[in-house]
């Protein structure tokens, strides 16, 4: 299943706050992620390269192709969320990249 890489640098303060927002969500809408096409959602906070911000939220998405994570992003409800969060909550980034942040190297060692 191909996996997608989503970072945001979180805003000073607001750590606990961005990620419970996250993780509200996602949990409330697992249904429909699940129909919408998403195997598996996991979402990690890093202190790395805080530069005086709470550090990074890193999420992963593993989806049956990259046209599920385009759609995602290109629906009006995730804009809006995405409008509220950024400047307040994380900083301002993009999204188109998003459906190409796929891995370098995925070693399964079983």
């Amino acid at each position: 299943m191909p996996s997608f890489v989503h970072v945001a640098r979180i805003m000073k303060g607001q750590r606990e706050a961005f990620s419970e927002t996250i993780r509200t969500g996602f949990e409330t809408g697992a249904p429909a992620l699940k129909a919408f096409g998403f195997t598996k959602i996991t979402s990690f906070f890093t202190p790395e390269l805080a530069d005086g911000e709470d550090g990074l939220l890193v999420t992963v998405y593993e989806a049956k192709d990259a046209s599920v994570v385009e759609k995602f992003y290109s629906m009006q409800a995730v804009i809006d969320q995405e409008a509220k969060a950024h400047g307040v909550l994380v900083a301002p980034h993009e999204h188109s990249s998003l459906p190409t942040n796929t891995p370098f190297l995925e070693l399964t060692l079983e």
